[in-house]
């Protein structure tokens, strides 16, 4: 049993409302009850007002955990009556300051028939309307199930979520008694999995908070409370608006530099997928490992860290002089780490900023107005960094005197012996390749905490004492953890949700369980990588390579203005709030696009019956430097519908360099990367509710399989940018900046890509010919006399726009052109739709000319 006082608060704080869950599972409405008859007798007076939930919670802890944990769950309503006052009013505040988000509902609430309100449905900039939608009540899962619906019937299998609370609450218990319950990480990770879609409160007011987030959250509140208690001179009061916590923000800057840093891009081109993969990736562990070494410092948990991603974490500490030196003195250190191993390319700034729980003279920065914070904190980060290494200046400029045998062909760092003598390659970047292939389709990441690296290591840090293992098999992860029964590790399931399964023939104590969503695709033909040269030439027609670089809009303001609009003082974008918030984003960009990457294949061996509906493409892959083999696979005809025997065999064709937090970077054949953009941009705006407030933009770059794939990606983000210059909500491509969706005689991309493809039907099944496709191009050129201006914002795009859109001079020579289709219901049929396109038939024309060349 748990004796500890803080382990006490962690795990009471984190069950305190399993209740809710317990409870609505549990047959209410027919008089019977499956909590212990002792239980029976309790009223208000013993568990508070509304905490009646907590004779489940009590009932669920006692067996697991002990009279102390019972007690403070049953009585976190009403710290007056337990045992420990003084620790459950430490709950109970927690709880207070987790829950101040809740909206009042004009009317009570049915629970049974309330499902959990999308987050994104509660997103409004700029006075937008927003309709509600809602979460079906499912386990966490990558599928279509947890897309949000337009109304609660949608989000319901039948009359209420009666049946799906018992089978949700029978397949939780079931995996509860399969885990160590006295683990935190693990009965964390389990309450991800099946809490994440329900409300946390619904009986007075409308949730759009999960109970998981909820509980996540008090779970973090509560230790802070407790150590600012137990380490600071001002103990705690009853105050709400008493200072006690600290929020912290970390943001790694130099990331896009160093991922594409490339001293000789030909001598470099060689293992260049694995090693941009390998140092994006690099990246993400590197936050995890900061982040996770300072709450390991600061005697905080998991729960503490709010959101880590793109290079950036947040965590809420404590607000004591112990928190502070700690982080003052790891930022030192960190950076140190950044000028002797990064030449000062990478920086960490690390911020943080005081707040409250509920300030009700708005003197104070609260947690119930977090979004503020959040802003003061951004603030903060963009003085910093106008001041980077201040604390390390003396070893920024120390020289020293180290003679290089040569420099490094892909990074330019001087080199002392070389990993690869005919590469000439740093140790530093063989790493990140290593790295870039060890993750490749992996199946389980393993991360371990222990003073020196350990065999077999993907990643490993000294100075955080922290390092990752990736892992194919369930074999070598059982092999792993129990070789090493005094190191902590914990065991990730990646893109799965199912962990329980390892836990039987693991002997250690010190492993966690827990899932990860990561977009790690690498497409291969059993085992053996598809090369970019290869992705190239399974496009159709040219063989190029499309380079996709995907950002949410406005994130910044989303998350400290977005909830403004809930209320007339601007304070309902609590911490749990953007803590769902960052949770959902995430999921769909590290989870959901998996789902998305399988509507792009090619297929192996097809079967006699579909043999007619592939073009098959030959391969080379070089097995030594004097073999070659070839491998085919077969892709599939335009609107061919293929047998669920081909589908298995099926191979992907779209790798993720990176996708996680808010943005993305995808490379594939040119055409299905096109494609992807359309599909990715369209579910997630059903993802986000179809909020007009939240919206993605995107650039693409199309060049050959040779070109250097570090420079094609900046190329990428150069478009990216040229999209949110000009209003965001767009995509560039063809070098041409689009709307994703048409507004009147403004043509969108959507429509674009749609009579792109009409076009080459045409052109294909010769019913116009090709030159009168390329001919649309040059006829618009040559007539429009649109004036050639570098667009770079909002304002020029629409006065561009405008200008294409008034000019008609070219409409009697495309008449012209157009009698010469010989069929005449196509030609006049062509003749109104292009007559609408002409002034973006640059991007349906070069569409054509690429799959039909």
């Amino acid at each position: 049993m748990i004796n500890n006082e803080l382990e006490i608060v962690k795990f009471s704080s984190l069950l305190h409302d399993i209740g809710k869950f317990y409870q609505r599972a549990d047959n209410v409405r027919s008089g019977s009850k499956m909590y212990d008859s002792k239980y029976d007798k309790l009223t208000a007076d013993d568990y508070g007002q509304n905490g009646a939930h907590g004779k489940w919670s009590a009932d669920f802890v006692r067996g697991s955990y002990g009279d102390e944990i019972e007690d403070l769950v049953l009585h976190h309503h009403l710290p007056s009556k337990s045992i420990n006052p003084k620790l459950c009013g430490i709950v109970q505040k927690a709880d207070h300051h987790s829950s101040a988000e809740r909206i009042a509902s004009d009317e009570k609430q049915e629970v049974l028939d309330t499902p959990l309100i999308s987050i994104f449905s509660r997103i409004a900039l700029n006075n937008s309307e927003t309709d509600e939608y809602y979460i079906p009540l499912e386990k966490l899962d990558l599928n279509d199930s947890l897309y949000p619906k337009e109304t609660t019937n949608q989000a319901m299998d039948g009359w209420n979520l009666k049946p799906d609370y018992e089978r949700l609450w029978n397949e939780f218990i079931n995996e509860f008694k399969l885990i160590d319950a006295e683990n935190f990480d693990t009965v964390l990770a389990l309450l991800k999995k099946y809490t994440s879609t329900i409300p946390s409160a619904t009986y007075l007011s409308e949730s759009d908070v999960s109970l998981y987030d909820h509980a996540k959250t008090t779970a973090a509140l509560a230790t802070c409370r407790y150590l600012f208690d137990r380490d600071s001179e001002n103990k705690l009061t009853k105050n709400d608006d008493q200072e006690c916590y600290l929020v912290v923000t970390g943001d790694i800057s130099g990331i896009q530099k160093f991922i594409y840093r490339i001293s000789s891009p030909q001598d470099a081109q060689s293992g260049m997928s694995k090693r941009l993969r390998g140092r994006s990736l690099y990246i993400t562990l590197l936050a995890e490992s900061i982040v996770g070494h300072l709450i390991n410092k600061l005697n905080l948990n998991s729960s503490n860290i709010l959101f880590c991603g793109g290079g950036r974490f947040t965590i809420i500490a404590p607000n004591t002089s112990k928190t502070i030196d700690v982080i003052e003195e790891f930022k030192e250190k960190i950076n140190l780490f950044f000028i002797e191993n990064f030449n000062s390319e990478l920086y960490l700034s690390l911020v943080y900023e005081e707040a409250s729980g509920v300030d009700k003279d708005k003197e104070k920065l609260d947690l119930k107005n977090f979004g503020k914070i959040l802003q003061e904190l951004n603030s903060k980060h963009f003085e910093d960094k106008k001041h980077k290494f201040s604390q390390n200046l003396e070893d920024v400029f120390k020289i020293e005197d180290v003679s290089y045998d040569d420099l490094c062909v892909v990074c330019g760092k001087g080199i002392s012996g070389y990993k690869d003598d005919d590469k000439k390659i740093c140790a530093e970047c063989a790493a990140h390749e290593e790295l870039g292939q060890a993750v490749a389709n992996s199946r389980y990441m393993v991360k371990y905490e222990n003073d020196g690296e350990i065999e077999g290591s993907n990643f490993f840090i000294d100075l955080l004492n922290i390092g990752y293992i990736f892992k194919k098999s369930k074999k070598d992860v059982i092999k792993l953890v129990n070789k090493y029964p005094e190191i902590s590790f914990t065991v990730y399931i990646l893109n799965s949700t199912d962990f329980t399964y390892l836990i039987d023939e693991v002997t250690s104590d010190n492993v966690s369980f827990d899932f990860k969503f990561l977009g790690n695709n690498v497409p291969n033909i059993k085992g053996q990588p598809l090369y970019f040269e290869h992705l190239a030439k399974i496009s159709k027609g040219a063989n190029k390579l499309g380079v996709l670089k995907m950002d949410v809009d406005n994130l910044g303001k989303i998350f400290s203005n977005g909830f403004n609009h809930l209320n007339k003082d601007n304070n309902f974008s609590s911490i749990s709030r953007v803590s769902s918030l960052s949770f959902y984003l995430d999921l769909f960009f590290s989870g959901l696009i998996n789902e998305i990457l399988d509507e792009f294949k090619v297929f192996i061996a097809p079967c006699d019956d579909c043999a007619d509906k592939f073009d098959e493409i030959e391969l080379e892959f070089e097995r030594d430097e004097d073999t070659i083999i070839k491998k085919s696979v077969y892709r599939p005809k335009d609107g061919a519908e293929i047998c669920d025997k081909c589908i298995e065999n099926a191979v992907s064709t779209i790798y993720v360099n990176y996708s996680g937090g808010d943005d993305l970077l995808v490379v594939g054949p040119y055409d299905d990367i096109i494609k992807f953009s359309e599909s990715f941009q369209s579910k997630f705006k059903k993802w986000t509710a179809n909020n007009d407030s939240i919206n993605i933009s995107a650039g693409i770059n199309i060049s050959g399989a040779k070109f250097p794939i570090g420079k094609a990606a900046i190329l990428a983000d150069n478009n990216l940018e040229k999209s949110k210059e000009c209003g965001r909500n767009k995509i560039t491509l063809f070098n041409e900046i689009l709307s994703w969706k048409s507004n009147g005689l403004q043509k969108g991309f959507y429509d674009l890509l749609d009579f792109a493809e009409e076009l080459e039907s045409y052109a294909e099944s010769k019913k116009v010919s090709k030159s009168i496709v390329y001919s649309l191009l040059k006829i618009w050129e040559s007539r429009s006399n649109v004036k050639s201006i570098e667009v770079n914002n909002e304002k020029d795009w629409h006065n561009n726009v405008n200008e294409k859109i008034s000019k008609k001079a070219y409409v009697p020579l495309l008449k012209y052109k157009l009698r010469l289709i010989s069929d005449r219901t196509l030609r006049n049929e062509l003749d109104k739709k292009t007559m609408k396109f002409m002034p973006w038939i640059k991007v349906p024309v070069s569409w054509v000319s690429l799959r039909l060349r």
